[in-house]
């Protein structure tokens, strides 16, 4: 493992059966149909549902499992199916065994067995388009942010490579407004300065950041315009001094304070136990349930659960991330002191960088 989010060693993976569209097609023609269960929102129900199924929204799973029948395969979807192996988790920790995801979900679906049935575009807010960029090779996630009447655009964490987030852009016709960090990054070199050449937007930054090149400074409670909207800047310091949240409407892009799971380490640089549990529990956990969290990092280079598009919810990680599920703030402060894998080698050598350039 490697990198400045990573979680502890003793992280579970989830292994659940998954099941790809033309085969749940030919199942459902078959002698033993599986029962289909929708597990997303009301909201995004309206816009479209498989035929035949049942709908048990995500955070009524818990509940509600006794509902299903114990005798048929269960297969579980979402949007593209990282909802629906959180779901699946929690059906199979109700008692319910027989359970496979849909591998990519109702977009997926759309996209191979029924191109009549309406599409989902990126994971959209009611005002804010918000398109997630993954790179494979260091498990980091990337945010591009725009309002759709004003086409003005705002990026979170950039990493180094910035052709997709420059082709995103103009393909769109966007105007880059704001280059945002959500901390000073250790695991990877960010793009935030080779984003700035290539479009001009000024590089916005934390209050407290060290950073020794010019960017404009980022207060607690501060309003980012987008458009006709507003990001709330959130300080949310633990990980690192420097750390901040954006949220608005129903999602917050985290950084690393909160990860599917876990949250990011405190043990490397200046990172606070303390001030990690009060940035999650005074400011991320009073969030409703349904609140999309958008994290920083993925997959298994972060002992994190398998890559894919990933967000999670409030109400799923206040149920199962083991980091929350401390039950006081000493029990947390020895959960973020012991049992965490080496420090990264070259930490210190990536936060130079990334604090000079």
């Amino acid at each position: 493992m490697s990198g400045h989010g990573q979680a502890r060693g003793n992280s579970v993976l989830p292994n659940e059966p998954r099941i790809h569209v033309a085969e749940l097609q030919a199942r459902l023609l078959g002698d033993s149909p599986p029962l289909l269960l929708d597990i997303r929102s009301a909201e995004e129900r309206k816009l479209a549902h498989l035929p035949g199924d049942r709908w048990i929204p995500l955070n009524e799973i818990p509940a509600r499992a006794s509902e299903l029948p114990p005798d048929r395969t269960i297969v579980v979807y979402c949007h593209r199916g990282a909802h629906a192996t959180r779901a699946a988790d929690l059906l199979r920790a109700s008692g319910v065994v027989d359970v496979a995801v849909l591998d990519g979900g109702i977009d997926e679906y759309a996209r191979v067995i029924d191109p009549a049935l309406p599409r989902y575009g990126e994971p959209v807010d009611e005002h804010i388009v918000l398109q997630q960029f993954a790179k494979v090779a260091t498990g980091c996630l990337a945010y591009l942010m725009f309002d759709p009447s004003s086409r003005e655009a705002v990026i979170v964490d950039p990493g180094r490579e910035i052709d997709p987030y420059l082709n995103a852009i103009h393909s769109q016709h966007l105007a880059l407004t704001a280059i945002v960090e959500t901390h000073t990054h250790a695991d990877h070199l960010s793009g935030h300065g080779a984003l700035h050449l290539k479009t001009d937007a000024p590089i916005r930054l934390s209050e407290r950041s060290r950073a020794q090149y010019p960017h404009g400074s980022l207060t607690d409670g501060e309003a980012i315009q987008l458009g006709a909207n507003e990001i709330i800047v959130w300080a949310t310091p633990g990980h690192t001094p420097d750390h901040l949240a954006f949220r608005w409407g129903t999602a917050v892009v985290t950084g690393d304070t909160l990860l599917p799971g876990s949250c990011g380490r405190t043990d490397l640089g200046a990172g606070d136990p303390d001030l990690m549990w009060e940035s999650l529990m005074d400011k991320l956990l009073p969030l409703p349930d349904a609140t999309e969290v958008m994290p920083a990092h993925y997959g298994h280079l972060h002992g994190l659960p398998p890559p894919e598009v990933y967000s999670t919810t409030i109400g799923y990680e206040r149920r199962t991330n083991e980091a929350l599920l401390q039950p006081d703030r000493e029990s947390f402060r020895r959960y973020m002191t012991e049992g965490w894998p080496p420090k990264p080698a070259n930490f210190e050598t990536v936060v130079r960088t990334n604090l000079r350039e």
